[in-house]
């Protein structure tokens, strides 16, 4: 009898939970939303940085004459960017694939937009890494002074990245700053990768 009370103690309670699972159920699905995908054209003739020339010495390009290798992509995001207020662009260096802190480049407000820069100027205020307890002042990607070379290796590059603000003033987070240790402030995810980056590589 006793097992017979509890089977029947059991069914009730399973019974009664019913009505709280249909309840559940009616439970809308968050809402989704499309945003505006920016996939930046590189100018085929302007699609890497010509590694010698970015490195030279502000002295050795003084001298020789020769220009900085120059990088160009545009921004035109796709459909739906009447929404769109502004494309902020920053930069990023990149070795052994690991990205450092990123920098702000400029607010893009109008479409299309074509963003054209040297060498120089695509290094400055750039690090390989944060710093750290081992490392607490890294050596930056732009010399310090006019004879020495720029600290960049062939195959290391610039990568350029996009965060949105809307017009009613929410922002859209593509890149996730990094909190690792030698990484902080460095942009992560999918999104920091070509297509979706605009990646200025050094090389020969």
């Amino acid at each position: 009898m006793k097992k017979y009370f509890t089977q029947l103690l059991l069914l009730v309670m399973a019974v009664s939970a019913l009505p709280a699972c249909r309840e559940a159920s009616r439970i809308p699905e968050p809402a989704t939303e499309s945003i505006p995908l920016v996939i930046p054209e590189i100018n085929p003739q302007k699609s890497y940085f010509d590694y010698p020339s970015a490195r030279n010495s502000v002295t050795t390009q003084t001298t020789t004459g020769t220009p900085r290798p120059v990088f160009e992509f545009v921004v035109n995001p796709s459909k739906g960017y009447s929404e769109l207020q502004t494309v902020e662009v920053y930069k990023s260096f990149r070795r052994n694939n690991i990205l450092g802190p990123r920098v702000k480049v400029m607010d893009l407000t109008s479409f299309p937009a074509t963003v054209t820069i040297d060498s120089q100027e695509a290094i400055k205020d750039l690090f390989p890494n944060s710093p750290t307890t081992a490392n607490p002042a890294p050596t930056p990607v732009l010399a310090t002074s006019p004879g020495a070379r720029n600290n960049m290796l062939n195959g290391e590059a610039v990568v350029f990245t996009f965060e949105y603000v809307m017009k009613d003033g929410r922002r859209i987070i593509l890149t996730p700053l990094s909190t690792t240790t030698g990484s902080v402030g460095a942009p992560t995810g999918t999104l920091i990768n070509a297509p979706y980056a605009a990646v200025a590589e050094f090389r020969i």
